[in-house]
């Protein structure tokens, strides 16, 4: 019901940085989650957030744990959020140029309709959060483009535009790439030095969209290891030697 989530999204402010004036109008939010079905669920269990922590090797940002804890997910016809057991590696609906291996810490987020959100956890935007990006569609000719700085900004928004996908709205101005900003703001993936030793050999491959089973076999590794190979080459690639 649009009166629980308006009471969940005031004490979800109460756990967040983010000013209790912000909290968007209870109308907007009534008028935008007035539907049939509930747009949220019991919170997870904390501990079920910090297992899928320790499963994936990241932290979740605090303002999305705090969420989760509240409503295990957002739904408006379909997951804004997901819930935690649904949270996992993205899935590329775009090609990305350059890109052969996406980064280990792009997550999707939630499916709203158009595009599917994602988070990438490998870094913070400078005076942000991890950023929220789309993952583009290229049937629907959409690259992927950050639309905000944090999830709590995304969030909020989200809410105040009740729940409806804004980052189509005419005139949003999106952030940029999100691979090019990962690769502008983290460090090239450590390799150990029997597969650095690898690397200016399998270089010569980037150019030709190279398949990491392919490079696993005829190399001698394993496919983990292939793929850590192309994201550490792909990263140097783009030109950008992290912060």
């Amino acid at each position: 019901m649009p009166d629980q989530l308006v009471e969940l999204v005031r004490r979800w402010l109460e756990f967040s940085s983010v000013d209790s004036k912000a909290i968007p109008r209870t109308e907007t939010i009534e008028a935008g989650f007035e539907f049939d079905g509930e747009a949220t669920r019991p919170g997870a269990d904390p501990r079920v957030i910090g297992a899928w922590e320790n499963r994936h090797g990241f932290r979740l940002p605090s303002g999305l744990r705090h969420w989760l804890a509240l409503s295990n997910g957002l739904y408006r016809h379909g997951p804004l959020i997901h819930p935690i057991s649904a949270i996992g590696p993205m899935v590329p609906f775009a090609r990305v140029p350059g890109m052969i291996v996406q980064p280990e810490s792009w997550f999707e987020l939630g499916n709203p309709n158009v595009e599917t959100i994602c988070i990438d956890l490998g870094y913070h935007w400078p005076g942000g959060g991890n950023p929220i990006f789309t993952s583009g569609d290229d049937e629907a000719g959409s690259p992927p483009r950050i639309i905000a700085s944090s999830f709590d900004e995304w969030f909020l928004n989200l809410i105040r535009h009740g729940g409806r996908e804004y980052w189509f709205d005419p005139g949003f101005t999106p952030l940029g790439s999100p691979w090019e900003c990962h690769c502008r703001h983290t460090p090239p993936p450590q390799l150990p030095e029997r597969l650095g030793l690898l690397a200016e050999r399998v270089r010569p491959l980037i150019d030709h969209e190279p398949d990491e089973r392919a490079i696993a076999n005829e190399f001698g590794i394993s496919r983990t290891e292939a793929e850590l190979l192309l994201r550490h080459i792909q990263h140097r690639s783009a030109g950008f030697d992290g912060p």
